[in-house]
Formats: structure tokens, sequence, C-alpha cells
């Protein structure tokens, strides 16, 4: 039996972003002496009260021999933790993966100099413009951009990346297997044939909402630094933050205006300790003395230009911004209509409301008529992210629906 199916179990026993694996380090050396070591010296080392004693006494390898049958026929790559190539960066971090699926080409860690890019899902159009610029002069300049390959500032550096005809890595939070979000199958694949495409969560793993602040960690530990565009103060940027400080990795952060909510994160760790990054040129001078051969500073004096609107829309990036000028609200104030609440029926579905199109009413119609939803929760393929924040607008304009917190929506009362 091959030796990788040890590490297939291990990585099933082991909840992702937990001590487990590493404190099994302390003691086995590899996944094949794990799986045969005895319960009770295993439980000695994790204690009893781990969530993981019950599946690491289970030595099963059912589970373990079909995703190696998979792997196999659909060409995926596994690099574990016992690999010669696998990232001596993520060997120190305090939780790092048993193992990781990848597709695309594997890269020689040891030989690259790699910027983890991240920020809000919901950016802003100076969001936009930076992480896409920023992303594409650090990749001329010989760096690599590693990011989730998320909605907004993640695809958009991805995209600048590829842009400059560079590598890029994308870590999932779902299997290998499931692209996440769907509208960014494109761009996978253009990833996977420059870069890679990593995730250390099995095939067939759905895209569940705590899966991403684990799969954080890889991002920042994959990275020799981190870069931070926009977002909340609480969000997943932040977690990847909190992530590269606790691995020692310095923190850069992209200044935004005093009182912006996308700017809530980027000023709070600026004001913290983390390095203030405007240009690809900050991060680059901060780090050629110590990466020659690795980064070339003159690729920065050579101006090269290309247009972000076509390469987002050539690869189908969802990166909207709320300052994109799509609807603008009617000058004239419509004359209220007294309200009469009709509670045993749903309210009426809009039909022939001035300026609305058929886009709008669906998305209209999906929104619960008592309670709300996640905006998310309205995408698909017929009505990808750009079409559903374009119909939110206007239907927010005319008063139809409710934003709420955690990008959530409800309809008006």
């Amino acid at each position: 039996m091959q030796d990788i199916v040890y590490w297939i179990w291990l990585s099933l026993a082991c909840t992702p972003g937990t001590k487990t694996f590493a404190t099994l380090l302390e003691k086995y050396s590899d996944a094949r002496e794990i799986y045969e070591a005895d319960d009770e010296d295993i439980v000695s080392l994790i204690t009893s009260r781990s969530p993981d004693r019950h599946s690491l006494a289970d030595k099963d390898l059912t589970a373990a021999n079909k995703i190696f049958d998979f792997c196999t026929q659909k060409r995926v790559g596994i690099l574990t933790y016992g690999d010669e190539k696998f990232p001596k960066s993520l060997k120190t971090i305090p939780t790092p993966p048993v193992l990781l699926y990848y597709r695309g080409v594997l890269p020689d860690f040891d030989r690259l100099f790699t910027v983890a890019i991240v920020g809000t899902r919901r950016l802003s159009q100076y969001g936009r413009r930076n992480a896409f610029t920023i992303a594409f002069d650090l990749a001329r300049a010989g760096a690599t951009v590693v990011s989730g390959m998320a909605h907004g500032i993640d695809s958009v550096a991805h995209a600048g990346a590829l842009a400059a005809d560079k590598i890029t890595i994308a870590v999932l939070g779902s299997g290998i297997d499931v692209c996440y979000p769907a509208q960014h199958q494109t761009l996978a694949r253009e990833i996977v044939k420059q870069g890679c495409v990593f995730t250390e969560y099995p095939p067939g793993t759905k895209p569940e909402g705590a899966n991403f602040p684990v799969r954080n960690r890889i991002i920042s530990g994959l990275s020799n630094l981190t870069l931070v565009i926009e977002g909340r103060e609480r969000s997943g940027a932040m977690i990847t933050a909190r992530h590269a400080a606790e691995q020692n990795r310095p923190v850069y952060a992209l200044p935004g205006n005093v009182g912006g909510h996308n700017s809530e994160l980027t000023n709070l760790l600026i004001k913290n300790g983390a390095t203030l990054c405007t240009s690809a040129d900050d991060i680059v001078r901060d780090f050629e003395m110590q990466s020659l051969g690795k980064l070339n500073p003159f690729e920065l004096a050579r101006k090269v230009k290309v247009n972000m609107n076509d390469v987002l829309a050539g690869l189908k990036v969802s990166c909207v911004s709320a300052e994109d000028d799509i609807f603008r609200p009617s000058r004239k104030r419509a004359t209220p209509e007294p309200q009469v609440q009709v509670p045993e029926e749903p309210a009426p579905q809009p039909q022939s409301v001035d300026g609305f199109d058929k886009k709008a009413i669906k998305i209209y119609q999906r929104i619960p008529f008592d309670g709300e939803c996640t905006i998310e929760s309205l995408i698909d393929s017929e009505l990808p992210l750009r079409e559903v924040m374009k119909g939110l607008l206007k239907l927010e304009m005319l008063q139809m629906v409710v934003m709420l917190p955690g990008e959530r929506v409800r309809r008006k009362r």
C-alpha cells in the first residue's frame, strides 16, 4: 500500500486548523507511524478531550483509498507534509496542514517571493484599482501573489498577477473539485494554467463558512508577507492578518479614508504597527536586498499599461464596486401611497415599475417575504454577483429592500 494513503487517512482524522497534527509530530515522524501507533499512546499526546481521538482510533482506510483513486483519475496532485516539495514556510506555522491537494504546476516554493493579498468582498473602486495595480506590479517584479479566489479583492489580485503573465496561487476553503464561488471557474482554470490551486480539504468538501477562517492561515503561511487592501474590522482579512502576525510574517496595509467602512481594518492595522503600503514599490524596496534573485525592482521603472476592466471581464471576475455608476434615483419625488397591511397575503411583486428590468424583479422575488437572506444566496449562473448587486442597488434606491450588516438583505416593510 502506498504511504500517501496513510497521509490521506491522517488528514481526514485531524481537524484542520487544530494542533492535533502538530502535537503528533512531536513524537512521530510520518503518517504511517501514527497509523500504527497504539491508541493509548495517541490519547496520551492529544488528551482524551480532543475531538480527533475517535477518528485517529478508526483505522479503516476505505475513505482514504477512495480519495486516492479519485485524485489519480482526475490528475489531482497530493503534496504531503513529508514530501520534499512541501513548502518549508508552512512547516513553521503553529498548525500546519497534513497535506495539500492541488491542481496546476507545482512551484519551487524555496525560490519564490510570495505576497498574500487579501481584503473585503464588498470592495470600493479605490480598493479594486489598487489591488489590481499592486498585484500586477508585484508580479512583474517577480513576486508570486497568493490569495483565496473569493469575490472582491482576492479575485482582483489574482487577475492582476495573470495580467502580468505570471503565476499566482489560490487557496480554497472547499474541495479541489468544488469551485467557489461558482462564477470564478474561468479564473480558476487560468490560475491552473500558470500557477496552482491548493486546498487541505478533501474532494467533495462544500464551501462551509467555518472553512475559510481556517484556510486563511495557509494563505499567510505560504507568504513572505501579507498585504491587506480593504476590509471591516471584523472580517476574514483581519483573521489572515492575525495569522500572519502569529507566524512572524510582516503585515502591510493600504491606507484608506478615515471613517470609511472599508478603511476600518487597514487604518487600524497601520495604527497598530502594520507597514503602510501605497504601491508595489514599497514592498519591493523593503525586500529586494534579502530576496536577491527573486525580485527585480528595475521592472517597476518600466511602465506598462493594461486595461483592468478588460482583464476582469475576460476572466469573469466578480468584483462589483459599491461606487459603480449602475443606477441613479429619479429626481422626481414620488407621492407616497397609503400603506395597507394585509398579513394573510404576500406583498405584490413588482411588475411594471418604471425602469425595472426582469433581473431586478427576479432578485426581488427571491428575497423571502417575511425574513432576510444573504446576498450570496441570490447568486446563481443566471444572476452572477454583478447583476445581483446592480439589482439590489436599484431596489434599495426605490426603497423596496433594506441592506443589512453581514451582507444580508430583506424586503422593506
